[in-house]
């Protein structure tokens, strides 16, 4: 998502996902974008079914975005709407308006009083937003009701899934290698002690494209995965462990 609008779209789907009251997210001091093509923390979105969920993300919008095939310099946007979102799922922006200057840290708090019960499953989304650029000093809108086409995937789990973004101390995923990949890329995961582990890998709809189970041994472990017959994109790849913890991912395969 780089330099694009399309980068700062998907970011903007990801901060239309929030649902308590305005001022209670604050954004992580740990994010940053040094060379201004924006950033969202994280860039996956877990629940677990018949229970609440409450995901802090933080965004940055990027400076300039492509569009029409060419490139302009972007003041804020502001998200309109999110399609697909379902009922039982709230967000609210901070600022509260959900208009965000670009290269300036926001955040979103994506909230549910209570996933239905019953689900297993994943939601395809995308973000509708209204694009502005600076004229004569002042915002001037440039696209309105523009599509993203940036699908943001809600994975939703079964009851008594353990959901953490950035892993456990005694259960975490490593970066994959390559990344982005051609044909075959590795997988690796560390997990403290012997244990059946899964590897679930998801493409940008939602869909499950792959799936794999191991028994590792203590320390590092790696699924080989080769993902020479998908097609060129982003795709999320899930590695749960035998207490049905979930951590993940997100990998580009690109020829």
């Amino acid at each position: 998502m780089k330099k694009s609008l399309r980068y700062l779209v998907f970011a903007s789907l990801f901060v239309l996902y929030t649902g308590f009251a305005f001022g209670q997210c604050t954004p992580d001091a740990n994010v940053v974008d040094p060379d201004g093509s924006g950033r969202l923390d994280p860039d996956t979105l877990h629940v677990n079914a018949n229970s609440p969920a409450a995901i802090t993300l933080t965004v940055i919008a990027p400076l300039t975005g492509n569009v029409g095939g060419g490139t302009i310099t972007i003041h804020h946007i502001t998200v309109k709407s999110l399609t697909n979102q379902p009922g039982w799922l709230s967000y609210v922006c901070n600022p509260g308006n959900c208009e965000f200057n670009a290269g300036v840290k926001n955040c979103v708090q994506v909230t549910s009083s209570l996933v239905p019960a019953g689900l297993d499953d994943t939601i395809y989304m995308d973000v509708i937003v209204d694009v502005y650029i600076p004229i004569g000093g002042m915002p001037v809108l440039a696209v309105s009701d523009y599509n993203a086409g940036m699908p943001l995937v809600l994975i939703i789990h079964p009851q008594g899934y353990g959901i953490n973004e950035n892993g456990y101390k005694d259960f975490n995923i490593n970066e994959p290698q390559p990344n982005p990949f051609t044909s075959t890329v590795k997988l690796g995961y560390f997990t403290a002690t012997p244990q059946a582990i899964s590897l679930k890998v998801f493409d940008m709809v939602g869909k499950e494209v792959y799936s794999e189970k191991m028994n590792s041994t203590s320390g590092e472990n790696y699924f080989n995965f080769d993902g020479s017959n998908l097609k060129d994109g982003v795709y999320f790849y899930s590695v749960i462990d035998a207490q049905n913890r979930v951590v993940t991912k997100k990998f580009v395969k690109s020829r």
